[in-house]
């Protein structure tokens, strides 16, 4: 629009201008006309003296004279009103234009200023959700570190008070087992003396003293079974806080596992929303960038509109009367001329011309002053302006006429003087303008070379800023593809390890169990009996059933065995149980093994999402401002191209105002010595006929030289 704006104004200005030379050309030359009409009469009446017996008609060639002003003054006429018509088709179509495009212009700025609103709404309340976002993961975050926490302390102090019960356990057991058996003095040798005591340490009563006796004594006050009995109600006891603390362990990490995955959940929720958002606040900020930009420009372009408009209605009004004025000053001409010519052609005035003028002999010179003034009379005739009644007073002689007459060529003359010094003047003015806008553009180029320089330069840093921004979503991708793989190795680590585990351990038992079975044999005193098996009342029947068979079949007593000497046991059983109790504690150091390494792999794994989740954040937060940097980079790129855009259009105005300057100034630069020559042409011309009029001889000395220079 601000360039259309331009290019109308300037073609206004070029047709104010063609117009206004029009004006002054058509000024100029119907002076210069009557100037030369004036010139050619006096040429053509020294001539015609100088020429003794010459034939032509001068009535006939001074109504020629006036029949050719008239066509010439008509074509310009005519071609002034095609122009006219042009510039009147011109002012309408520009303010058409004009108006419908301030409308648009005032419709495009509500909508840019209710667009902005409604972005700049968003924007606000985007920003506020980013950090509610980032708040809430930095509170997820912070709940799960703190949930860690909290679960390794209570997984320690598991594992204390399970080792604890486990150690007494099996330190009640051996008792036990040693009472019941009979070695009491050997198990007091055993370490699970201090075990023990430090379990009596924490009963109270006649139990306390029973079983602190018994650690020191070996033997019972109260009885063996007493013992037994109080050592077998702790076990129960023991064991069942250890199967308690078991279930509220196994509860308190599942209850760690939920809460852990769903603040793991609201994390990436988060960060999810994060990210999304952090954009689509990066989009609205280019977006509102854009938007001011755009009301700037539209802004400025519907004050220069306006301002053009109202321009546009003084100039064409200013037009329109002057043409008007043009017309009226054409017409009083034509009318002037036309009625001059019926004068001169009429019927009466040619019967009149032949008696006046019966030959050419009457122009002759004669040394007459009263002659010269007619002369000179009828020389200026033609010049407009001049009272019919002052040329009939010059032709009859009388003085007052020619004191008007005198003054007016004294005031042409004048005239003329100050037309050269207006060309004198504007041509001053023009090359001071033109000095002026060629330093503009000089300065204005200057600026577009810096614009371009520094639009180059954000070119650069947003492309940087760009692969920057991708780099970072490659990271972040790879990233949590890193995470994932190591999720996932660690779930199938976790998976491997409990299968082995359960592996290892039904060896493990399997193991006990032969050699608890070697034990009943090689070492009865180190044998465990089983738990016995329950029998249902149908097994008791049958078992009873089959032992009165047994009984009834064998009435009598069978005979005795024959002598096979005593059973020698074999001396590699020991080295067999050896061997078990050897493959037995490689095996439980392996699973302690095993345990100690899948503590560590899920602690790194655990440090590892940790060390990740941090990470991301911090390159989710530097690819939050980086996306920032980058809609900053961009407005400010479209703000410099907005500048260039202006430096541009001021570029292209200046180089309009030059051409303008050119149009007008080129051709009075051009000519202005020749105008100069004309004018002092012009001037002595009218001095002359001055002269004349004053009754100097200046003819009659050109024409007497003449037909001297002619003998």
């Amino acid at each position: 629009a601000s360039t259309a704006q331009g290019s109308s104004a300037l073609r206004a200005r070029s047709a104010r201008t063609k117009l206004c030379k029009l004006l002054d050309l058509s000024r100029y030359l119907a002076v210069a006309m009557k100037l030369t009409i004036a010139a050619v009469s006096l040429s053509v009446v020294g001539a015609s003296t100088a020429q003794e017996g010459s034939t032509a008609n001068p009535i006939r060639r001074v109504v020629n004279m006036l029949q050719n002003m008239q066509k010439k003054v008509e074509k310009e006429g005519e071609e002034q009103e095609e122009m006219f018509e042009n510039f009147q088709c011109y002012c309408t179509k520009n303010n058409e234009k004009l108006q419908k495009s301030i409308e648009d212009s005032k419709v495009h700025i509500d909508d840019l200023k209710t667009a902005m609103g409604a972005d700049g709404e968003m924007k606000k309340q985007l920003a506020a959700e980013l950090k509610q976002h980032k708040e809430e993961r930095s509170s997820a975050n912070e709940a799960v570190e703190t949930a860690e926490a909290i679960r390794a302390k209570e997984n320690k102090a598991f594992e204390d008070e399970s080792a604890d019960l486990k150690q007494n356990l099996q330190a009640m057991g051996a008792a036990i087992a040693a009472i019941e058996k009979g070695t009491g003095q050997a198990f007091l040798q055993s370490t699970w003396v201090t075990t023990l005591q430090h379990v009596a340490a924490d009963l109270v009563g006649d139990n306390q003293k029973e079983l602190e006796a018994f650690l020191q004594q070996g033997v019972a006050g109260a009885g063996s079974d007493e013992i037994v009995g109080i050592l077998k109600t702790m076990v129960d006891e023991m064991s069942a806080r250890l199967s308690e603390i078991e279930g509220n362990e196994k509860e308190s990490v599942a209850n760690h596992g939920a809460l852990v995955s769903a603040k793991k959940q609201e994390i990436a929720a988060a960060q999810i929303a994060i990210e999304e958002k952090t954009a689509r606040h990066g989009e609205l900020a280019v977006k509102i960038a854009t938007d001011e930009n755009d009301l700037k420009a539209t802004t400025r372009a519907l004050g220069e509109d306006e301002e053009y408009l109202k321009q546009l209605g003084e100039t064409c009004d200013k037009q329109t009367k002057e043409y008007a004025e043009i017309k009226k000053t054409r017409a009083e001409e034509l009318e002037a001329i036309a009625e001059t010519i019926k004068i001169l052609n009429s019927d009466d005035a040619l019967e009149l011309f032949k008696k006046a003028l019966p030959s050419p002999a009457l122009l002759q010179v004669s040394a007459g002053s009263r002659e010269l003034r007619q002369r000179a009379a009828a020389v200026l005739r033609g010049v407009r302006g001049i009272n019919v009644d002052l040329v009939l007073l010059s032709m009859q002689g009388k003085k007052e006429g020619f004191d008007e007459v005198l003054k007016m060529i004294d005031n042409m003359v004048k005239e003329l003087h100050v037309e050269m010094d207006d060309d004198v003047k504007k041509k001053e003015y023009c090359g001071e303008q033109i000095d002026k806008i060629e330093d503009k553009l000089k300065d204005v180029s200057r600026q577009i070379e810096g614009l371009e320089a520094d639009i180059e330069a954000h070119k650069e840093t947003i492309e940087k800023t760009t692969g920057q921004v991708k780099d970072l979503g490659v990271q972040i991708k790879d990233l949590d593809k890193a995470v994932a793989e190591a999720t996932e190795q660690r779930k199938q680590e976790h998976e491997a390890y409990v299968s082995e585990a359960a592996q290892n351990q039904a060896a493990l038992e399997l193991l006990e169990f032969a050699k608890n079975r070697m034990n009943k044999f090689y070492a009865p005193e180190q044998y465990k009996e089983p738990p016995a098996e329950e029998l249902s009342e149908e097994e008791r029947i049958e078992q009873a059933y089959s032992f009165v068979q047994v009984a009834a079949h064998h009435g009598e007593a069978p005979p005795p065995p024959p002598a096979m000497g005593t059973h020698k046991k074999q001396d590699g059983g020991n080295g067999v149980l050896s061997l078990l109790n050897n493959i037995m504690s490689d095996l439980k150091l392996e699973m302690n093994e095993d345990k100690l390494a899948e503590e560590d792999a899920q602690q790194d794994y655990e440090k590892l999402s940790a060390d990740a989740t941090e990470k991301r954040a911090a390159l989710s937060d530097s690819l939050a401002e980086n996306e920032s940097a980058l809609a900053d980079a961009k407005g400010e790129l479209l703000d410099l191209e907005g500048d260039k855009t202006s430096a541009v259009k001021d570029q292209g105005a200046a180089h309009e105002t030059e051409m303008r300057l050119h149009a007008e100034c080129d051709w009075l630069l051009e000519n202005f010595q020749t105008r100069k020559e004309a004018r002092e042409s012009e001037i002595e011309s009218l001095e002359k006929a001055k002269a004349i009029l004053n009754g100097a001889d200046f003819s009659l000395i050109q024409t007497r030289s003449f037909l001297q220079a002619s003998r």
